[in-house]
């Protein structure tokens, strides 16, 4: 809950999917609903000391159709360390595995160049800009929409299987 301590820095983080302020029963909520069909996977990423450093999401799950990536997060003073992106590749794995999709979607701040750079090395490619978004808590933003292909994933040299 510390790592979003903002109304614009949550709503930038999930779209309004949670209010600020964050709190338990919000979180509680979430994973709760983690527990229905193909509505979400959700992974934290820890140190070796098991400090929680990290968190991603697979929703929008349809099974060999896409699923849509979101809600990743870095904590404040481990990013940059390539936490985000090793998280985020085993989620896509576990998604092209066992999901069995041919594409997954995300939408990122397009002022989010350090995420959107993440997101190309890991083989993402730009599909279109959704110009002044609005969520609750920012100005308007736009959106950059990217897509991973399941042919893309392996053609990189990222095995779907990990």
């Amino acid at each position: 809950m510390s790592w979003v301590p903002s109304e614009a820095g949550l709503a930038e983080w999930c779209a309004g999917f949670f209010r600020h302020p964050l709190d338990e029963v919000q979180l509680e909520r979430y994973l709760e609903s983690s527990k229905q069909p193909n509505a979400r996977v959700i992974w934290a990423a820890e140190t070796d000391g098991g400090d929680h450093v990290g968190h991603v999401e697979i929703g929008q799950i349809w099974p060999h159709l896409s699923s849509r990536l979101s809600r990743v997060l870095v904590a404040p003073g481990h990013r940059r360390h390539g936490i985000g992106s090793a998280m985020t590749a085993k989620a896509l794995s576990f998604s092209f595995r066992e999901h069995h999709v041919n594409r997954i979607d995300l939408g990122v701040l397009a002022a989010n160049t350090s995420a959107i750079a993440c997101y190309d090395k890991l083989g993402f490619t730009h599909v279109g800009t959704w110009l002044g978004a609005s969520w609750p808590g920012v100005d308007k933003i736009d959106v950059y929409w990217m897509t991973l292909t399941r042919d893309r994933w392996v053609r990189d040299g990222s095995d779907p299987a990990d």
